[in-house]
């Protein structure tokens, strides 16, 4: 045997007389090696690819991977390829998780991945990044090059911050106008999802607000949203700060728990689209003010927008569910208040 071969599973498979065949799954388990003995001496080696049937979760202890490897979970399956750069602000998402192995994001390039559905959640998320080459980098260029892999479906983790202020939210290219970095980046990886949709089965969810769980690790860097984000203030210190006039700020807050669900329903069929993944309603950031107050006995302060926000900082978002609607026909979402109540 080749002394590179580090075999995980060695399956005698056949012994008659004089031929002796031994069949071995390497480490990653993506080739079965068939090694045919004669008496002493081998005198054939047959390489066959193994196609694997696996999922792949890209930004997989962030906050919408860790939570969809745990949809995944429940559903009865750890067959899962997690992929991320792992830093100890987020090892906590790793918690009551099961997968069958974690590799980096540059290793995921070079895996065998046919047979495999990949949730691609993985991305920088800042809205606030300046720096274009490095996000590029992250957002488009690898979402580019995981596409032209050999996959069975590709499912994809895109943004409503496409729209910007644009109030008209049906999922068509006429309708971008994207206010920072982070939303450009998003739009480029649906246009060319576009390109890419009567090929092969790829689905595109524009997020509109999320919220929920697994999401703590955000809260530092000013990324969570206000459940979380308002719940840490008040649990801490007692007090809530929001900016000045939240009640003006209308957004479609849709829970993780959702979010997740309506993913994995969808990964199962072979449906290729680009859709809104929202409410269809909006809550405002003085709702989630007054909500987390209310259950945690906190006191409100208002404080300044800061400059640095505020171009890019949307007033109003809300989903047109025309298309979501036709894709997942009839569904009762999650509302901040029932899951502001069950999760004190």
């Amino acid at each position: 045997m080749p002394t590179n071969a580090m075999p995980r599973k060695i399956i005698p498979a056949a012994n008659h007389n004089a031929f002796l065949i031994f069949i071995f799954l390497d480490p990653l388990n993506t080739n079965i090696i068939i090694y045919i003995q004669l008496t002493q001496l081998y005198i054939s080696c047959i390489i066959l690819k193994k196609e694997l049937s696996m999922y792949v979760v890209t930004g997989a202890t962030g906050f919408v991977g860790s939570n969809m490897v745990a949809c995944l979970n429940s559903h009865g399956h750890n067959d899962i390829l997690c992929v991320d750069n792992l830093n100890s602000t987020k090892l906590n998402n790793l918690h009551g998780l099961q997968f069958s192995d974690f590799i980096s994001p540059e290793e995921l390039l070079t895996a065998d991945l046919r047979g495999s559905t990949i949730f691609h959640m993985g991305a920088n998320s800042k809205t606030s990044a300046g720096d274009w080459d490095s996000i590029y980098k992250t957002n488009v260029a690898y979402t580019r090059q995981l596409l032209s892999c050999k996959h069975s479906k590709f499912i994809f983790a895109s943004s409503a911050s496409i729209y910007g202020d644009n109030r008209d939210t049906r999922e068509t290219a006429d309708n971008a106008a994207p206010k920072n970095l982070y939303a450009a980046t998003k739009f480029m990886c649906d246009s060319i999802i576009r390109t890419k949709l009567d090929h092969k089965t790829i689905q595109s969810w524009r997020f509109f607000n999320v919220y929920g769980k697994r999401e703590q690790h955000k809260v530092d860097f000013s990324q969570a949203s206000p459940y979380t984000n308002f719940k840490h203030q008040a649990q801490t210190t007692g007090r809530i700060k929001l900016f000045e006039n939240s009640s003006s700020v209308h957004r479609d807050f849709i829970c993780i728990d959702d979010v997740v669900e309506i993913m994995y329903s969808q990964s199962t069929t072979e449906k290729s689209f680009i859709s809104n993944l929202g409410t269809g309603d909006t809550f405002s950031f003085q709702q989630w003010a007054e909500l987390i107050a209310h259950y945690y006995d906190a006191k409100l302060e208002y404080i300044p927008v800061p400059d640095t926000i505020k171009n890019g900082y949307q007033l109003y978002t809300r989903s047109n569910n025309t298309k979501l609607q036709s894709i997942i026909g009839d569904y009762t979402f999650i509302t901040p208040e029932h899951y502001t109540r069950e999760n004190q």
